[in-house]
């Protein structure tokens, strides 16, 4: 993690080393830095920075950053947080050490003016989380009043898997937990809805599907409340309606008219079995709403023939702030995608009174752009309610689109491009581009079309169809549509005849519709691309000319390799700290030894880095190297560089005791979140095999915590036999317990 660069108050300048992972219970991707910025904000964080290297023997600091710990685990995880909420001696206990610890810590400063706001801001920190879990209660009978009244009491819900599953969506961008869900069930009530969360002083934020990649329905502040529309999940049905076109005539299709709750490929069905095509199809039609379709102006592999949410969408109705229903209306839609050269008319107008707040025009231009076609640049879109803007102007509540007549005919067929690099799959693609111009003449035609590179292949275990015994470097499926078999056939022809100049990608053709479903299939892996980034993922879309896609794909590899090689010397950094300065426990010959061997190792992994290619960093060679070449000499990262941590306080001592058995698994889970390890017997207790009910990586139930724990007390009281068992254990060499009974060795785990 780079560096960061800050200004004191004394005008100086001060980098901060980024990647400190001092503070306990911290499950987060954060780092210290980060943490105790979103905590107490960025001037006390710098403070904490300076004073660093001023440690003497660093009590003060761990009392500091297990108090962090513990508030920033109460607030982030909602089965402890329910606990400290649901439990007054709980409360009693985490105040109660979270007071004695700064207390310590206020003992030690001396006249340290620093240390000493530091203290006063982390005082404050204590009492406004104390206010925080003490209004909670009334809080929520507020809530179930004042919102219960528009939708109902049940579909008020406060419980922690609730809030935890919608403190974010596909991202897995986490900062504020919300502080209630509310799922209406009719149309009607978003908008008082919204009304009465304003009245109350908080924040709405709506959310659909939750598999959004861009963190729009994730709460980036306190006290919001979270929107479910996911119960809103009627389809109305289709009608038919007159269109206008540009020529002056007058043709008719088919609209469908849909809640915003209704999963995509609910809707792709309903349309399919009517024989006519729903256009919207992103890649997670599977648990998409249309209300997130239209909030992020969604496309898909049919966007090469029909464009985007903008492109098919008729009309779609609005919750608005202060109680308002807007209706937003497309006037002008010619049967097909928005080209450069059209205008686009959308008339706003208020549902209740019927009279008209706008009329925004827009130019095609201002949405597709010559040789880019999407013009992601212009979120604002003129200022269309709704329309791409990610839920912050409102909530799509219905909304009406376009159906299309199903071709007669489509055919999938599935290109693999192998090589050094993009440049022929680029070339490829450029050559179908113009085999395939829109507007065509409605004969043969590309109806789909989805491409990935190398890391998804990789990613989504792609099944490989050419028989060379190598991964592609990009994968591209395709649906050839046509009025009959001979004009989908020409299509694919067309194809071949491209490909022919090029030895390096092959053609594979789906004999059935069976065959053409599996391969798609690989598209809806996309989401797998994820157990290759750390932490959270968020999107960001980039537009580019097609005949530059190689060039994009090498500045993309290249920054890639780069990051990897930093990320390694960065491993390396941190490893050969470790060798430099001796633990307290350790002795200092056999540390000097040790540390030679590592730190010679550290150089000549460091050389290798410097020339190493992309094959070679991809794979960790080095590094595996490095570290083996550290286990066959002796020489081991100390025996501390592991940091174990025990649970926060108060949060599994009763474990045992509750008959909640969701509450009892939600402080296991917490305790595993926090990456905790606790003493074998303890309640609750956590080990390696991240099991709920797990003691140091072994299954067991709470009768084996039981059982563990009267063994524990029974080794400890002199004149039972277990005590006698473990005396004879510790005299015994570790020669001698090799022969040692199944029972002794048995008592000696546990």
């Amino acid at each position: 993690m780079s560096p960061t660069t800050l200004k004191t108050e004394s005008n100086a300048t001060i980098t901060i080393p980024r990647g400190y992972r001092e503070i306990p219970f911290n499950y987060t991707s954060a780092d210290d830095w980060q943490v105790v910025s979103f905590l107490l904000g960025t001037e006390i964080a710098l403070i904490l920075e300076e004073l660093r290297d001023r440690r003497v023997t660093g009590r003060s600091a761990r009392l500091l950053m297990r108090f962090f710990g513990e508030i920033l685990i109460y607030r982030r995880n909602p089965y402890l947080f329910q606990e400290l909420v649901s439990s007054a001696g709980r409360r009693k206990r985490m105040f109660e050490n979270a007071e004695k610890h700064l207390g310590i810590i206020e003992q030690n400063i001396g006249d340290e003016a620093r240390v000493h706001k530091v203290l006063v801001a982390s005082r404050q920190l204590l009492d406004d989380f104390r206010n925080d879990v003490e209004k909670v209660p009334g809080l929520r009978r507020r809530m179930k009043r004042e919102l219960g009244a528009v939708t109902g009491v049940s579909n008020v819900l406060f419980d922690p898997f609730t809030l935890v599953s919608h403190a974010t969506d596909a991202t897995d961008w986490r900062l504020y937990l919300p502080v209630a869900v509310v799922m209406p069930d009719k149309e009607e009530q978003l908008s008082p809805l919204l009304t009465a969360i304003a009245k109350m002083g908080l924040k709405a934020v709506p959310r659909g599907g939750g598999t959004g990649l861009t963190g729009g329905a994730v709460p980036l502040r306190p006290d919001c409340v979270v929107i479910n529309t996911e119960k809103l999940d009627r389809i109305r049905g289709t009608r038919d309606m007159a269109f206008k076109l540009w020529d002056g005539q007058t043709a008719t299709a088919q609209v469908l008219e849909v809640e915003v709750g209704v999963i995509t490929e609910k809707a792709h069905q309903y349309a399919g079995s009517r024989g006519l095509v729903f256009a919207t199809d992103p890649t997670s039609a599977w648990a998409s709403s249309i209300g997130g379709n239209i909030a992020e102006n969604a496309g898909g592999k049919c966007a090469v023939r029909w464009g985007t949410c903008i492109d098919n969408l008729i009309s779609w109705r609005m919750a608005m702030p202060g109680g308002k229903r807007w209706e937003v209306r497309r006037t002008d839609h010619q049967l097909r995608k928005i080209l450069p050269e059209d205008n686009v008319t959308f008339e706003v107008a208020d549902m209740t009174s019927g009279e008209s707040i706008k009329t925004i025009v827009l130019k095609g231009s201002e949405i597709r752009k010559k040789g880019l076609w999407k013009d992601i640049t212009n979120k604002a879109l003129g200022g269309v309610p709704g329309l791409q803007k990610e839920g912050t102007d409102g909530i799509i509540t219905s909304a009406e689109f376009i159906l299309y007549p199903k071709f007669e005919v489509t055919r999938t067929i599935c290109l693999e491009f192998f090589g050094q690099d993009m440049e022929e799959a680029s070339r490829v693609i450029v050559e179908l581009s113009k085999a395939f111009p829109f507007p065509d003449q409605g004969e043969d035609t590309l109806v789909a079309l989805e491409h990935f590179d190398d890391e998804y292949v990789r990613a989504i275990d792609y099944q490989v169809k050419s028989s060379r015994f190598k991964t592609p470097k990009a994968v591209l499926l395709i649906d050839v549509a046509g009025h009959s078999l001979d004009q989908a056939q020409q299509g694919i022809d067309k194809i071949r005849a491209i490909l022919d100049q090029y030895p390096n990608s092959e053609l594979f053709e789906a004999h059935d519709a069976a065959e053409a479903e599996r391969y798609w299939a690989d598209r809806k892996k996309f989401g797998a691309i994820a157990r290759r980034t750390n932490a959270f993922k968020l999107n960001e879309d980039v537009v580019i000319p097609l005949e530059t896609l190689a060039e994009f794909a090498r500045f993309i590899d290249e920054v890639n390799v780069e990051e990897e090689r930093y990320a390694q010397l960065k491993f390396l950094d941190r490893a050969a700290a470790l060798f430099r300065e001796p633990p307290v426990e350790d002795n200092n010959d056999s540390f000097d030894a040790r540390s030679s061997v590592a730190l010679e190792l550290d150089a000549t992994a460091r050389n290798a880095l410097a020339t190493a290619d992309e094959k070679t960093l991809r794979s960790l060679s080095i590094i595996k190297k490095i570290q083996k070449g550290l286990r066959r000499t002796g020489a081991r990262l100390p025996q501390n560089y592991r940091r174990r941590e025990p649970c926060p306080s108060g949060s599994a001592r009763s474990a045992h005791r509750t008959g909640d058995p969701h509450a009892r698994r939600g402080r296991q889970r917490a305790c595993q979140l926090a990456g905790a390890v606790q003493r074998p017997g303890h309640a609750g207790a956590l080990g390696r095999s991240h099991r709920p009910g797990d003691v140091q990586g072994g299954r067991i139930g709470r009768r084996g915590v039981r059982r563990a724990r009267h063994r524990r007390h029974q080794a400890q009281v002199p004149g039972t036999g277990a005590h006698r068992g473990a005396e004879r254990l510790s005299q015994r060499s570790r020669s001698d317990r090799a022969d040692e009974p199944r029972q002794a060795r048995r008592f000696r785990r546990a």
